[in-house]
């Protein structure tokens, strides 16, 4: 099942955090969210207390958390386009990314005396003063929709929230539609007061999703499937 999804727009990199839904056991992938291909399918790392922190510079950074604390000493790195295991750093705990750099704590310490790691090969180094600019195109959230419905949705039946997300000269829409004892989604494009495609995009669903879907530039992504799928339409 999927667990936990980040990206690196800056080289079209999506990273992705699976997990054994018996067992909880974590694997990790990175794919090129422009075609679809897969670098890394889905390779395992450490046990269930580990999980995906982020991706830096192809490097998908890698976190332990503490079995009976938030905070865990163990940090690794894996490659994005290889998937090889670049360095391990087991005395350190990740404390944030931080202008392409780890902010870390050693594992002696339980606040403060914060130091920072390079995620090229892990080493410690000096703090980067430059200001960390957002990546382009950012990674884009839809809105919850709080004005009168539009005419081209009036005839569906609504469940829950409209959200909303404006691409161009274009608007996405999506909601949830209550059909027999579960959910589906649907997926509307319009321009102006016109609507221009509509499709369901998730079926069967036991309740409603959290998050319909997010957006990177004109790609829209949501997870289908039972948490199994990742999909990507061009908008």
């Amino acid at each position: 099942m999927v667990w936990r999804i980040e990206a690196d727009t800056t080289r079209g990199i999506l990273a992705v955090e699976t997990r054994n839904p018996d067992t909880g056991v974590p694997a990790f992938s990175a794919i090129d969210y422009h075609t679809g291909m897969s670098f890394v399918d889905e390779k395992p790392y450490g046990d269930r207390n580990w999980s995906l922190a982020g991706i830096v510079n192809d490097k998908l950074i890698v976190r332990a958390w503490g079995q009976n604390s938030p905070e865990g000493a163990g940090i690794a790195c894996i490659d994005a386009p290889t998937g090889q295991v670049i360095w391990e750093q087991f005395n350190y705990m990740l404390v944030a990314l931080a202008n392409q750099q780890l902010v870390v704590r050693h594992r002696n310490f339980a606040s403060g005396y914060e130091q920072y790691l390079n995620p090229v090969d892990g080493s410690l180094t000096k703090k980067n003063d430059v200001p960390n600019k957002p990546a382009s195109p950012e990674i884009v959230l839809p809105q919850r929709y709080g004005g009168d419905i539009p005419s081209f949705l009036e005839g569906y039946a609504i469940t829950g929230d409209l959200v909303c997300c404006p691409i161009e000269d274009r608007m996405v829409w999506a909601f949830h539609e209550a059909l027999n004892d579960g959910y589906h989604i649907r997926l509307v494009v319009s321009r102006g007061a016109k609507m221009l495609t509509d499709e369901i995009i998730v079926s069967d669903l036991p309740k409603m999703a959290p998050e319909l879907f997010f957006m990177i530039g004109d790609q829209l992504f949501f997870i289908g499937d039972n948490k199994q799928e990742i999909v990507a339409y061009l908008v």
